[in-house]
């Protein structure tokens, strides 16, 4: 695979952890329940991103960038751990955050990790919530300017070389079941931009997975996403010189669990993160880790997810964006 020959900022805790959930397989009557702890990779405090964005810096460092330019909504985990490795780098990083008028901006949450890392952040308007138009690259432009050497880095790092930080975390994670002896059905995701679950399809394509690879949505329909992700797979296992790639009937997404929209706690997510918390003493986020953990609990309480099942869930991170709710905003005022 060509992947192995990419280069590499190598910054990630890795092999991070595989950790059985055994209070919370009980609270639900089975299946047997596995963390993957990705939100222990360390640099930023942790979080899926860090694993696609040393692919993705390699690429920038390679190409001789001095300055990342990246983009995301207000609360962005991917902004948060690309301030943290760029001065890990001794890079420059411009944080291009959007959202919807009448957002909250309050310095709260990311935001406030953000400005400790020193990051300078530009805070936009983008309708829908994901169009940036020009203002990304009116960003760059105005870095060449000043004589700078800026590398954008794609919304959610959902680049061929993000993907590959997730082709490699899955073989990380085969070792893991191997050493334990341990051949899972299920592997749920949470799915933003969708690189993280696209980099799982091609390793799933790719190695010897017993699972299936089942995607939470937290933000757009499974119709885009599985149009979106198919076309990318195809062009990315290209480029990493992967021999297969995922096609549309290989793909198992869910947009059941967005509720009112991404950021949107949901009631059933809110649910999801206390339980788990009360069980097992780790921390969901309500954007994304949440109404993963919801669907989870949804597919087993319906009986979608049999008693006798083993289940992977990876946990993605982000849990510093609950700084940024408020009490009623997360189901805790009374």
């Amino acid at each position: 695979m060509r992947m192995h020959d990419l280069p590499r900022v190598r910054m990630a805790h890795l092999p991070t952890p595989l950790e059985e959930a055994p209070r919370l397989t009980k609270s639900l009557g089975g299946p047997r329940i596995f963390f993957k702890r990705d939100d222990l990779t360390g640099v930023g405090l942790g979080g899926n991103k860090v694993r696609k964005l040393e692919y993705v810096m390699g690429r920038a460092v390679a190409e001789g960038a001095d300055t990342l330019v990246v983009c995301g909504g207000f609360q962005s985990n991917l902004a948060r751990i690309a301030a943290a490795m760029g001065n890990r780098a001794g890079m420059h990083v411009e944080l291009v955050l959007g959202g919807v008028p009448g957002e909250k901006r309050d310095l709260t949450g990311n935001l406030l990790i953000n400005r400790f890392y020193g990051a300078n952040v530009h805070l936009v308007d983008t309708v829908p919530r994901w169009e940036f138009g020009t203002q990304v690259e009116d960003v760059a432009e105005e870095l060449r300017r000043q004589g700078r050497r800026p590398f954008v880095v794609p919304l959610g790092a959902s680049s061929p070389e993000g993907m590959a930080g997730y082709v490699n975390g899955t073989m990380e994670l085969l070792r893991q079941l191997s050493e334990i002896k341990l051949d899972p059905s299920h592997l749920f995701v949470a799915i933003g931009s969708g690189g993280t679950y696209a980099g799982l399809m091609l390793g799933a394509a790719n190695l010897p997975v017993s699972y299936r690879v089942v995607g939470i949505s937290v933000s757009r329909t499974a119709e885009f996403l599985r149009d979106k992700i198919v076309s990318e797979t195809h062009a990315a296992g290209k480029l990493l010189g992967l021999d297969k790639a995922p096609g549309p009937d290989d793909l198992k997404i869910h947009d059941n669990y967005i509720g009112g929209g991404y950021g949107n706690p949901t009631a059933g997510g809110l649910e999801a993160i206390a339980l788990t918390a009360k069980t097992e003493g780790v921390l969901l986020d309500p954007v994304y880790s949440g109404k993963c953990m919801h669907g989870l609990i949804d597919q087993v309480r319906e009986g979608a997810i049999g008693t006798g099942h083993t289940v992977v869930f990876l946990h993605t991170g982000g849990w510093p964006a609950i700084f940024s709710y408020d009490i009623e905003e997360l189901g805790l005022s009374n």
